[in-house]
């Protein structure tokens, strides 16, 4: 565990760590969207969300096991259950790949509308190398290698973009903007990094990395249980934040999946929310061993921090859109209040989720995010074939809605609540109806819009200050 004279360095590490990426899809989101139109985007768009749910599967929830009980293995121990998830997922890969190229050649996967060929072979190979690379960088991290997290996240999080934005030029180069080729070379640039960056920490971490030389305790044995719940959540996980992708499609067009999922990833990289903090504070709170009123504060301020975001977001996006999208994405700024504060209440029940992990809970997390994906898939059908990627984004809200709620009834069990925050939370959500309702796009409302936002912000900058003062 983090031992607490070096707690403020890794909550450095790991908040840059997760802050870093954001900033550079800044730059190459907005890059690779006026390479690549809105249909081929919106089959990017699909097949990153089939390569979340088979990275799931793959992973079988073994990242979270090893960041948590690798510093309680000894080296023969570690090394043995190394290779037996290698060996699994490798068997899980070829299982799903087998069984892809089946169902597509004799037509039954017909229901997906996925054009077959090489960008979906790229992206399996990809979920391989991702749930490795998780796997790999969770030794790390349960090893107090913050440094090296950061160092290996950012060198994936520049070269990969840099290295699509290449790829895709070169096929533009050579073709012209309608190849699917350009598909193609956006997943193959993807596999090429992950491969060398996997094989640099594969060699760091056998040549670097101490084992504590301690026989395995009774808390080992509760590996299994913890990677079994956790590879569920992560399945349900990954429907809950893809699904709507898939609905879009079936309902719609490809173009419509392109141009939400362009939307979706800008308010993703303008929130920066929850996940940083989550990543960050966690090796602290997982050594905790009682639920103190010090602990549960830091869980509401990672709570109320994830909705000013989501506020100020929703006063900046309108105009962040125009500046880093291309026209034919503007129609979908309406929206963005609604996304937001879906992605707000989806994003608190992570939060809460925190708390069932330090308890070893793992069974709370399950059935929490079970009612909230089955919420958002009913009502996607519901909604999405009469109000679009604005149904959607209702889905996420509610489904949203309801994960957090459900997830604050089982913190009964922990004794904590809400209290002081909820005045909070009901503010935000009047305020984004209001926007949503009433908000023009004009010149004087992106003025107001961009006064709000700094006094959001400010707001924010207060509590993030809290928040990594945690430990003192």
């Amino acid at each position: 565990m983090v031992r607490n004279s070096n707690f403020p360095e890794d909550t450095r590490n790991y908040l840059i760590n997760r802050i870093f990426p954001k900033f550079i899809s800044i730059i190459s989101v907005p890059v690779l969207l006026r390479l690549i139109n809105p249909t081929f985007w919106g089959e990017v768009a699909l097949l990153v969300g089939m390569q979340s749910l088979i990275v799931g599967l793959i992973s079988q929830g073994k990242s979270a096991s090893m960041e948590r009980y690798f510093s309680k293995m000894t080296r023969a121990f570690a090394r043995k259950y190394a290779l037996r998830y290698l060996n699994i997922s490798i068997s899980i890969f070829i299982a799903i790949f087998v069984l892809i190229e089946i169902g597509f050649n004799f037509n039954y996967f017909n229901f997906f509308d996925l054009p077959y060929g090489l960008p979906l072979r790229f992206a399996l190979i990809g979920s391989l190398l991702i749930a490795h690379n998780r796997f790999l960088i969770s030794i790390l991290r349960s090893n107090q290698q913050s440094i090296k997290v950061l160092k290996y996240n950012q060198l994936l999080s520049i070269s990969t973009p840099v290295t699509q934005v290449v790829f895709v030029y070169f096929i533009i180069s050579i073709s012209d903007y309608q190849d699917r080729m350009i598909v193609s070379a956006y997943f193959f640039a993807q596999v090429l990094i992950l491969l060398l960056n996997n094989f640099s920490l594969l060699f760091f971490i056998r040549n670097k990395i101490n084992f504590e030389n301690l026989e395995r305790n009774q808390s080992l044995k509760k590996i299994s249980s913890y990677s079994n719940y956790t590879y569920l959540f992560i399945i349900f996980s990954s429907l809950i934040n893809w699904s709507d992708r898939y609905f879009i499609k079936i309902y719609s067009s490809q173009i419509d999946v392109g141009l939400y999922d362009a939307v979706y990833r800008v308010l993703d990289i303008l929130g920066v929310i929850v996940g940083t903090f989550m990543v960050a504070i966690s090796p602290i709170l997982f050594s905790r061993e009682k639920n103190d009123n010090k602990y549960f504060l830091n869980i509401k301020q990672q709570i109320e921090i994830t909705f000013l975001l989501a506020l100020a977001g929703v006063f900046i996006s309108p105009i962040a859109i125009e500046l880093l999208l291309p026209e034919a994405y503007f129609s979908q700024i309406k929206i963005v209040p609604i996304l937001l504060l879906g992605l707000a209440f989806a994003s608190s029940a992570s939060v809460v989720t925190t708390i069932f992990d330090v308890n070893e809970r793992k069974d709370l997390n399950l059935k929490g995010i079970v009612v909230g994906t089955v919420v958002n898939i009913i009502l996607n059908i519901i909604l999405i074939p009469d109000l679009g990627t604005l149904g959607a984004a209702y889905a996420m809200l509610f489904s949203g809605f309801i994960w957090f709620l459900s997830n604050l009834f089982f913190t009964k069990k922990f004794n904590f609540d809400l209290r002081g925050l909820i005045m909070t939370i009901v503010i935000v959500c009047l305020i984004v109806f209001g926007h949503f309702v009433l908000w023009k796009f004009t010149f004087i409302y992106d003025l107001i819009g961009i006064v709000f936002f700094l006094i959001v912000s400010y707001r924010a900058y207060f509590v993030f200050k809290n928040i990594i003062s945690f430990n003192s």
